[in-house]
């Protein structure tokens, strides 16, 4: 792991600014002292997203996401912590040293420096030489006449590989790479005779680029199509290097990768025309498999970005089984996978350009779960005229009705097939009840985690401002305001919650808080647990002797509901001065909720005593109950 101290993560955060970082990737409107903007995060028609410059945070009230300026650089290009420091530092023109980034992705990094240097310049040349040279024309036509447009050529940095590779050596021998290094890149092979070829001479190149978007590999297309023989593939694709895996790979997942995010949705499709065809017409949450089928690998990779994800392959035979394919791999895991089924054998790109881009929204609005995907695809395999293989078929369908996680979706499957067969529900039942004991004991759901490097689209942790019912504590020394709450079923008690609040916020700004907990030796339990998980960090940070920003405690936060709640409670709060009463007021509220609490509790134990006449039982409760208010009443 690669260790950075905690004085140089300090010095880079305060010589960076965040509205200038965050103003780099969506455009911020100047709102009194503030900043505002549509949320990048997620579908935001009412700019929700706020920049707070003076204490160098960001917060979205309406996705509830939030955090510092690591915080943001880990959101939006879906990297690191350690590469978000080093981000930063490059947008303040901080020196990082390097002794602190030699963890196994740098040491692989500076390994393999000069096969990144080489793609890099092989992909500039490529670029130049289909866009501006007089060698270039025929390929530009040919993309012109696929409806590209030079934005997009651009976009996706589509180039022409020469007919004659010595053209390409001229330009890279300027470079000093080794003989051993172009043919270690891939983009090279040695012929018979020992001259140096380039593999895709003659091909429009598809750079090929990681997540973090450099260009580890190529994909050569012929755009001649006479020329496509059994020798002459239609496709080349880069051989395996060390920096380039086919199976890992997702194409276009650096330039989708923020749309993917704003919608929690990623449609997955074939090839890399039908990706490029959909972010033209404006769907630029597309990506592609390297022309291999559907790994897990991939479904990780995606998972991490999105809950939603949608096989768009081809409609043709070969499109079908990719697709069984792609849904038997991801069975196992627990997002909502869907297949769009593009109707007359077409792909993407070609129902796009005959029916338009809006049209095809209607297709990914009536993406098909897996049950209906093979519920139509299983009719190729049995011939449901045939009794026997109606039986069969039905099997098969009780078996994938027997996985779906929903008790009332399965019911309403159960009820399809009866309805659609004439047959007895009865006996649908018993066989789904054998099918979920097989499904139960050979699958388990796996559930892709989360962490700061992908966090998830959706948080509901911030909703509406709880009602003002604290008007006999004085709480003028300590503003917060009363935008934070957890959702229903996490709130029991908006009153202590309120309280918790202005307690953590004298916690944060006073050390006269921690002295005086200290001194009257008082144990600090909150009546809800985001907030019990604030005060140990806090309480962790302050014994450390860490001192402020607060937002650097925010660096430490793993969890992402906490490091919400803890921004937006930065953000909206403000030292205003202290007093030991606020830390008795806000006390005294939360253990009376926990006073409440079990008073309550015990009047349903009563309750129940008492119906099963217990008497003896009852009556401990009843004096429990009773002095219990008691102590409520000398409070």
């Amino acid at each position: 792991m690669s260790y950075i101290p905690e004085e140089v993560i300090q010095d880079i955060r305060q010589k960076t600014d965040i509205v200038d970082v965050i103003n780099q990737y969506v455009q911020l409107t100047k709102k009194g002292n503030n900043f505002t903007a549509s949320c990048p995060f997620h579908e935001d028609r009412n700019p929700s997203f706020s920049v707070h410059p003076g204490k160098q945070i960001y917060k979205c009230f309406s996705c509830g996401r939030g955090g510092n300026v690591y915080g943001f650089l880990q959101e939006i290009e879906g990297i690191g912590f350690v590469q978000a420091v080093q981000k930063a530092a490059e947008f303040s023109n901080v020196a990082l040293d390097e002794r602190y980034l030699t963890d196994k992705n740098a040491e692989h990094k500076k390994e393999n420096q000069t096969l990144y240097d080489i793609h890099k310049k092989v992909n500039d040349f490529y670029h130049y030489y289909l866009l501006n040279t007089t060698n270039g024309e025929d390929a530009l036509n040919y993309l012109t006449n696929r409806d590209m447009t030079n934005d997009t050529m651009t976009t996706f940095q589509l180039g022409l590989a020469p007919l004659n590779s010595e053209v390409l050596l001229q330009y890279l021998s300027q470079e000093n790479f080794s003989h051993e290094d172009l043919l270690a890149s891939g983009i090279f092979y040695e012929s018979s005779q020992g001259k140096i070829i380039d593999r895709f001479r003659g091909r429009i190149i598809f750079p090929l680029r990681n997540s973090k978007g450099e260009v580890v590999a190529f994909s050569g297309r012929v755009y001649d199509e006479n020329l496509v023989s059994q020798a002459n593939a239609k496709y080349l694709n880069s051989p395996e290097t060390e920096i380039f895996h086919k199976t890992n790979l997702v194409y276009n997942l650096d330039i989708a990768r923020p749309r993917i995010r704003q919608l929690n949705q990623v449609l997955v499709c074939e090839g890399y025309m039908d990706v490029i065809g959909l972010h033209q017409a404006g769907y630029q949450h597309a990506v592609a498999t390297m022309g291999t089928s559907l790994t897990e690998a991939h479904i990780k990779q995606l998972g991490k970005l999105a809950n939603e994800i949608i096989f768009v392959f081809d409609g043709d035979d070969a499109g079908q089984k990719a697709t069984a394919r792609a849904f038997d791999i991801s069975s196992k895991y627990k997002q909502l996978f869907k297949s769009i089924q593009i109707p007359n054998r077409l792909d993407p790109d070609e129902w796009i350009k005959q029916k338009g881009a809006a049209s095809f929204q209607t297709l990914i609005n009536q993406a098909d779960s897996r049950f209906e995907f093979y519920r139509m695809y299983l009719k190729q395999e049995y011939d449901v005229s045939d009794d026997q293989q109606l039986a069969a078929y039905i099997e098969r369908l009780i078996e994938l009705i027997a996985e779906i996680a929903s008790p009332i979706e399965q019911q309403l499957r159960i009820q399809d097939i009866v309805e659609q067969y004439h047959l007895n529900e009865s006996i649908l039942y018993e066989q789904l009840a054998r099918a979920r004991q097989t499904s139960s004991s050979s699958t388990t759901q796996e559930v892709i985690p989360v962490n700061y490097e992908h966090e998830p689209v959706m948080d509901e942790e911030w909703g509406a401002p709880p009602p003002e019912d604290l008007s006999e504590i004085d709480f003028s020394h300590v503003e917060v305001e009363s935008v934070i709450t957890p959702t229903v079923h996490k709130v029991r008690s908006i009153r202590a919650f309120q309280s918790e609040k202005h307690l953590l916020a004298c916690l944060m700004y006073y050390q006269e808080s921690w002295d005086y907990i200290a001194q009257t030796n008082q144990a600090i339990i909150m009546f809800h647990e985001t907030a019990q998980a604030v005060y140990f960090e806090l309480q962790e940070y302050y014994y450390q002797g860490n001192k402020m920003p607060l937002t650097g405690i925010v660096d430490k936060i793993q969890d992402t509901e906490i490091n919400h709640f803890l921004t937006t409670l930065i953000w909206e709060s403000d030292p205003l001065g202290y007093s030991d009463e606020i830390i008795n007021d806000c006390l005294r509220v939360i253990n009376e909720e926990f006073i409440l609490l079990e008073i309550k509790e015990l009047k349903q134990k009563s309750e129940q005593y008492r119906k099963e006449q217990k008497f003896t039982e009852n009556n401990e409760v009843i004096n429990r109950i009773m002095s219990l208010n008691r102590q409520l009443k000398k409070r």
